[in-house]
This record gives structure tokens, sequence and C-alpha cells, in this order.
């Protein structure tokens, strides 16, 4: 069952709205790809709250907005965009998947973000010579 704008926890009702609608996102995307809700309501929190921090702190990192990130799914972990409601990638070992997010950010020149089991941002990659 999607979540809807209308009806949100408590602990959601005094997030900003833009990083408010930006979990939403994210949790209906999770949703979509499996998740249980139990597990994509917090993945989601923490995504949308690192969004809004990395979104602020994009330029002085040098990083551009098109990101890398690898993080948890149901079947392993995945690859997805910064804004990608869908990920790119799916691969059962992190390995893996840090490996494409490497390729991707090396070919294209962007940042990779790399996410703990939990959904929380565990480390950032810069992108190779920057840009």
């Amino acid at each position: 069952m999607a979540l809807s704008q209308l009806y949100y926890s408590t602990s959601m009702q005094f997030m900003d709205a833009r990083i408010r609608d930006k979990a939403f996102d994210i949790f209906n995307a999770l949703l979509d790809e499996g998740y249980p809700d139990e597990q994509a309501i917090p993945i989601a929190m923490a995504q949308a709250k690192k969004w809004a921090q990395l979104r602020r702190h994009t330029h002085d990192l040098g990083f551009s907005g098109q990101c890398v990130h690898v993080v948890p799914h149901p079947d392993g972990w995945a690859v997805r965009r910064a804004d990608a409601l869908k990920s790119s990638f799916v691969f059962t070992k992190m390995a893996d998947a840090k490996t494409k997010a490497l390729e991707i950010g090396k070919r294209e020149q962007v940042g990779i973000v790399l996410h703990d089991e939990y959904g929380e941002v565990h480390q950032h990659i810069r992108p190779v010579g920057g840009r």
C-alpha cells in the first residue's frame, strides 16, 4: 500500500515539506521494489534527510547533482541515481554494487554515495577528476 501525503506518521509531521515529499517518493518506490513497510519507512526518512543534506553541500563537496548511490535492496544492494525512483542495477553483494557504481562514477565523473544496511550514508567518494 502506497503511503500518501494525506496520511503519514507523527515522526514526519514536523519535517520540512520538501523533505517529506521526497520521503514519500522514496517510500513508494521502495514498496514498488518489494521492501516491507517496516523497513521502507525508516530507509525513506533517512534517505530523504540525507538527500536534503547532500543538496545543501553538493557544491562544496565538488559533486554534481547526479551522484550514484549504493543502497540496500530486498535482493541485496542496488545502484541508483540520486533522484531516481527505481534502481539501475541490483546485486546480491555490496562489493559488486560498489564496483558498478565506481565504474559509472568514473565514466560520468560523478560522486558515489555508499549507504549502510539501514540506508544511512556511510561514505562519500568524490568524482574522479572533479567537475
